[in-house]
């Protein structure tokens, strides 16, 4: 930390870091230096020369925004020299720039302006020659607009691109007077921007401004400015609303908070629409004669009590099940779990982590005690070696990647290992490409390396893992077999590659790991993990600061609604249902009857479903969840929903599950809740509504309380949103310390005990979350895939995300500008078998599994391997799970949605 030195500007005395900045150091002391190209997350340019001053013994002015604050520093940042330069300099800038303004954005040229009196024609010198420069206008992004006109070459556009969000995809074109910004090559839609928009908000004169509300928002009006959580992927962005006549204008990143730090995605930034579409559900609706009509809220909610206590008496409590939802508050989840435990009396909830992360919590709790990701999202810029396994971070959480690519800059390595090109394997020093399912040949082949030259480190191993060197013994036998031509027979991988890349992971001091659903998603998932979780430990690569085991959440609560029970096995906290002793515990906070809490572990998600067809399940409540896209085995769910006697589902949206619903219960978007959500790294931070509810729609929690009471079960009485927060922090020792006032600015990082308590940045510093407080290695053999191609399917099948899509019928889709960039399923071939085949991109064709099949349209790229497919699995019209299998992984009961046998034919016509 640098030390602090004193410094004087325009006399008045001000204490600094050494070496920080000197024109932030005035902004910090209120000291408004006027400047135009600076910006603090910026490295300093000097372009605008706005921010001159002068400093006691150089004789000369100076750009601040240039300069070091140091000991004894005598600034003079105001006098009338100093003044008329800056006006000079205004008004020449002013001579060259289109002063039209519509109020659509904050335009701080426009300020200085104002504030220099050249508002006023007869104070200015130059001649406006704007008009005569023929500057061009960029309109061809589907989510903003380039004015030239309006652009004063201040690079900050440039910059925060590349320094910010690591994509330089912005430069300048032609020189002198007429040097304007492109995207790419030329126009902004023939380039790689992919709409992320920091160059929107870091934009000073309205050059770039976005499209979305462009005719209709007025900044100079009153406007709402709500902070929030971003809805989407679980990096947890701060969000600010703006809101006007009632509606959402407008989303911009928070600058100076964790986790982004004002950095936003496209879908952050342009992804809230579907909050305010025309299509969302405003009223109870119920089924009658097959159609669904509108109902009151005391009928429907009378109907759904009256029928689910008659499931629960004619056939038992387990005939009962619930869906909770990763795209809903804590509060939400906890309430939704504490109704099926109370009202239903069974165990039987669940949500989507039982279809995206299962395998990586199993693992992790039976390894380390924790499920968590063990370290925070910054840490990735101090990093000197990344490891991404089944991760397409650039595109499934983006604002992490800038973090990654800023790590990268300062030196540090990035290793790969995944099926399918993805975006950051431009950025990697490595790329693993192992055919699919056999991650665990592949990382016993690099823990061999490991052991064989000696990576290992014995005090760890001794201190921190149980069973010390004789655990370590049985796992270096055990992966003796995985010798690098073993390793590449398997895997199809180099075994010379692999043995670099555990070289560089072993060696670094700061390696993180972070895991995806592409390694989490198999039937061998858990063993996957364990294996990393193996190398993890043998190298003493976990529980320091940058040192650690990461699986970045796919939805924005996907952490909290496993952290508040939303689980068949465990209550809030993690803490196990079949325990007596902590069920004596969760039933006195919840003022019930020890006895009347179930004992036995409940059904998930997939195993809920199954039940459903056997007819062992009645009734299920689905809240927030769309399984008629999201299960695997479509085709089995649809029989399986056929068959239950009645569904209640609770949303913002029809979707593909709502046909076979009884009741359908309008609930709150993202933007209406009040709340907590837990990100990746544990933060656990508030949700805050910016806008109405549309019609009759009700909050989740309230619809939940309201339900339990008509089914005799009262769960509690709640005013609002903090009382049931301040309950879960009882239940949950994790958030003992996390109150609403703490997390008024920022996050909390759990386990947080106590309320003097700092929070927790990284896990495992002193011992592991496990009985004894020791890491338990879990040696494990490959195991090929039950599911293999044959003459009939011969082509394995992967699946995954993309960046502008999220959810079929919710969210995403509901969104013209993230539609605008992507909207059309697709099946990635290698060109080697498009040629074998016949096909071509956009041809049509049918996809066929032994479980179903689909229509989508090819395209031939490089990024998969031969015999290899990949496709996105966001669009209901191809919907990849009718092609997808029900096994589970035995450990975590997650289907492997990213290995399937297919077969691929051209539709006629």
């Amino acid at each position: 930390m640098n030390k602090t030195i004193t410094l004087k500007i325009d006399n008045k005395e001000i204490k600094a870091p050494e070496g920080a900045n000197l024109l932030q150091v005035a902004k910090d002391n209120g000291i408004a230096i006027p400047h135009l190209c600076y910006h603090k997350k910026l490295t300093p340019t000097g372009a605008c020369r706005l921010c001159l001053v002068k400093i006691k013994g150089t004789g000369h002015m100076v750009a601040s925004c240039a300069m070091k604050a140091e000991e004894g520093m005598e600034v003079i940042a105001f006098d009338d020299e100093l003044e008329e330069a800056r006006t000079y300099l205004l008004d020449y800038l002013l001579s060259e720039h289109n002063e039209q303004y519509d109020g659509n954005y904050n335009d701080e040229f426009r300020e200085l302006k104002i504030r220099y009196g050249l508002d006023k024609p007869e104070n200015r010198r130059f001649p406006s020659i704007w008009k005569e420069l023929n500057y061009p206008v960029d309109n061809t992004s589907p989510v903003l607009k380039y004015d030239a006109s309006k652009c004063i070459k201040c690079f900050r556009c440039i910059k925060a691109c590349d320094e910010v969000q690591g994509k330089n995809v912005l430069s300048f074109a032609q020189r002198g007077i007429t040097t304007h910004i492109i995207g790419g090559y030329n126009h902004w839609k023939e380039s790689e921007c992919d709409g992320c928009g920091e160059c929107i908000q870091l934009c000073p004169t309205g050059a770039i401004v976005e499209k979305p509300h462009a005719d209709t928002i007025n900044v100079e009006k009153e406007i709402k400015k709500v902070q929030t959580i971003c809805p989407y992927c679980g990096v947890g962005c701060q969000l600010e609303l703006w809101v006007q006549d009632g509606k959402i204008v407008r989303s911009n990143g928070v600058e100076d908070l964790s986790p982004n730090y004002g950095r936003l995605c496209v879908k952050g930034r342009f992804g809230y629409e579907y909050n305010q579409h025309k299509e969302r559900l405003t009223t109870p609706l119920i089924k009658k004669d097959g159609k669904f009509v509108e109902a009151s809220w005391e009928e429907a909610l009378n109907l759904i009590a009256t029928k689910f206590k008659g499931i629960k008496e004619k056939y038992g409590a387990k005939a009962l099940a619930g869906y909770s939802s990763a795209k809903t508050t804590n509060e939400d989840n906890y309430i939704f779990s504490k109704l099926v435990r109370i009202a239903f009396g069974s165990n039987n909830v669940d949500y989507c982590t039982r279809l995206c992360h299962a395998s990586t919590v199993t693992a992790m709790l039976r390894a380390l005690g924790d499920g968590a990701g063990s370290n925070s999202i910054e840490d990735y810029e101090n990093s000197d070696c990344m490891l991404f396994t089944g991760n397409n971070v650039i595109e499934t959480h983006p604002v992490t990647a800038t973090f990654v690519k800023a790590g990268k800059r300062k030196g540090g390595k990035i290793i790969i290992i995944d099926p399918k090109w993805t975006p950051l394997v431009k950025y990697s020093d490595i790329w693993l490409q192992p055919k699919l399912g056999t991650d665990v040949a592949l990382l016993n082949g690099m823990i061999r390396t490991i052991v064989k030259e000696d990576l290992i480190d014995k005090d760890f191993i001794e201190k921190r893992v149980d069973g010390g060197m004789k655990s370590y013994e049985a796992l270096k036998e055990l992966v003796e077999e995985y010798t690098p031509e073993h390793v590449e027979k398997i895997t199809g991988v180099s075994g010379e590659l692999v043995q670099e890349a555990a070289r560089i992971y072993a060696k670094a001091k700061k390696p993180l790991i972070a895991t995806g659903m592409g390694f989490s998603q198999q039937v061998t998932g858990t063993h996957n993990v364990f294996s990393l979780i193996n190398m993890c430990l043998i190298t003493g690569h976990i529980g320091r600061v940058g040192a650690g085991l990461n699986p970045p959440r796919g939805q924005n609560n996907v952490q909290g609604a496993s952290d508040v029970g939303a689980s068949p096995f465990t209550y809030p906290g993690y803490i196990s249902v079949t325990d007596d002793e902590n069920r004596k515990r969760v039933a006195e906070i919840w003022g019930v009857p020890f006895e009347s809490l179930d004992g036995e572990k409940g059904l998930s998600t997939v195993e809920i479903m199954q039940a459903a067809y056997d007819r062992r399940v009645k009734g299920l409540y689905i809240m927030g969840e769309n399984p008629m896209v999201t299960d695997p085995n479509i085709n089995h769910t649809i029989k399986a929903m056929e068959k239950l006697e009645f569904v209640v589902v609770q949303d913002i949206f029809h979707t593909e599950t709502t046909p076979y619903a009884d009741v359908i219960l309008p609930a709150a978007a993202f933007a209406e809740k009040n709340g907590t959500v837990v990100n990746s790294d544990r933060r656990v931070a508030r949700m805050r509504p910016a806008v109405d509810m549309p019609g009759q729609a009700r909050q989740d929690w309230k619809i939940i309380v309201e339900i339990a009471e008509r089914m005799g079960s009262p769960l509690g009485n709640y005013k609002n949103e903090e009382d049931i927060w301040n309950e879960l922090r009882k239940a949950a020792p994790i958030f003992g310390g996390i109150s609403y006032p703490r997390m008024e600015k920022q996050g909390v990082q759990w386990p947080c005990p106590t309320e003097d308590h700092p929070g927790t940045a990284t896990l495992f510093e002193d011992k592991f979350n496990t009985p004894n407080g020791l890491g338990v290695l879990h040696p494990v053999h490959y195991a090929a895939q039950n599911e293999k191609v044959t003459t009939e399917f011969p082509f394995l099948l992967n699946s995954g995300r993309i960046l502008y899509q999220y959810h079929s019928s919710t969210m995403s889709r509901k969104n013209k500008s993230l539609n605008d960039f992507a909207n059309e399923a697709y099946v990635l071939m290698h060109e080697d078998d498009a040629t074998k085949h016949g096909f071509k991109t956009g041809d049509w064709v049918k996809i066929t599994s032994k479980r179903g099949e689909l229509e989508t349209k090819v395209e031939v790229s490089d990024h998969v391997l031969p015999g290899e497919l990949f496709m996105p699995f966001h669009y209901a019209e191809a919907a990849v799970n009718m092609l997808t299998r029900d096994e589970l992984d035995p450990y975590s009961k997650i289907a492997p949605f990213k290995l399937s046998a297919v077969r691929v034919d051209k539709v006629a016509g």
